[in-house]
This record gives C-alpha cells, sequence and structure tokens, in this order.
C-alpha cells in the first residue's frame, strides 16, 4: 500500500535523456551569451552617452570645429 499513498520520485539524471540534457546546456548557454551582449551593449550606450557630446563638438563636417559654440541663445 506505500506505493499507492506515497509521492513518485523524482528521476535522477542517469534516468533522463542525454538529449534532454544536452538541450539545456545549449540553452543556458545561448541565454549567458544574451546576457553578455545586453551588458555589452548597455556599457557601449553609456559610454556613448558620456562622451558623446564633445565627439560631436569636433566633429569633421562642422565648418569651425576646434572654435567650439560661441554664439548664444539669448539677446546680445
Amino acid at each position: 500500500m506505500g506505493g499507492i499513498l506515497s509521492k513518485p520520485k523524482a528521476p535522477t539524471p542517469a534516468q533522463i535523456a542525454p538529449e534532454t540534457t544536452e538541450a539545456q546546456r545549449r540553452a543556458e548557454e545561448r541565454a549567458a551569451e544574451e546576457e553578455r551582449r545586453l551588458q555589452a551593449q548597455t556599457a557601449s550606450r553609456r559610454r556613448a552617452m558620456r562622451y558623446g557630446g564633445t565627439r560631436s563638438l569636433l566633429s569633421q563636417e562642422r565648418e569651425n570645429a576646434e572654435l567650439g559654440v560661441t554664439s548664444t541663445l539669448g539677446p546680445g
């Protein structure tokens, strides 16, 4: 009667199909790679926000890039 009333036991790793464990390992590797890619993208975005202003002010497309910004917005 013990088999009827007790919970079934979880299968051991040897009982699980090797294809399943291999697929799970590949999925974990993909998730880790995606996380690394997102972290690098976030760091790149932060770096661009921090240093992007100077780069655009000294752009080769501007006529007098070395003079900087000399005009004011208000009167005078």
